[in-house]
């Protein structure tokens, strides 16, 4: 990417797959953790709130040491794309993750997901559907040990087959 692509980006401002952050921190990790959990996106360090390019200092391990601080604090193992771009004599860090093909990502123990321009926590509900989605399985393939296909009354499923054919009728 260049200079200008990344200016077209952040006059864009924040959205459901780009995220501002003036510095790298724990937010940065969530926004990563959000998008993979989402449709995937990027967070540009050294970028302001308002979209202001403020830049940021980097030293010669500096984004080594943010790959890995991604790594280990997320389960399973996320491992963003990291670029550097200049505009002017500012340095904006451009960390990107596409979406990960089995949900959810944690960060801390903790599951986001993206939504607009802001991360959200996933409730319980939210963690095991993204779960069984990203597996393709759903609820209805698990064995329910408790009964067996003898519990199951014909009479009832019949009864209901009939509901849904009169209701379908009425439409």
């Amino acid at each position: 990417m260049n200079s200008q692509a990344l200016l077209d980006i952040i006059a864009k401002g924040e959205n459901n797959h780009v995220e501002f952050k003036s510095s790298f921190n724990d937010e940065v990790i969530v926004s990563l953790v959000a998008f993979a959990n989402s449709k995937g996106g990027r967070v540009l360090v050294g970028v302001s709130d308002n979209g202001e390019v403020k830049g940021v200092q980097l030293g010669k391990e500096t984004l080594v040491n943010w790959v890995n601080e991604v790594k280990n604090k997320t389960a399973p193992v996320l491992i963003p794309d990291v670029e550097v771009i200049s505009i002017g004599d500012k340095n904006v860090v451009v960390i990107s993750c596409d979406e990960y093909p089995v949900k959810p990502i944690s960060t801390k123990g903790r599951y986001y997901k993206r939504v607009e321009n802001s991360n959200h926590p996933l409730l319980v509900s939210e963690v095991v559907d993204l779960h069984l989605k990203s597996i393709n399985m759903s609820w209805d393939s698990f064995p329910d040990p408790w009964h067996v296909i003898d519990d199951i009354s014909l009479e009832k499923v019949q009864d209901a087959i009939e509901v849904l054919k009169q209701n379908q009728l009425s439409i």
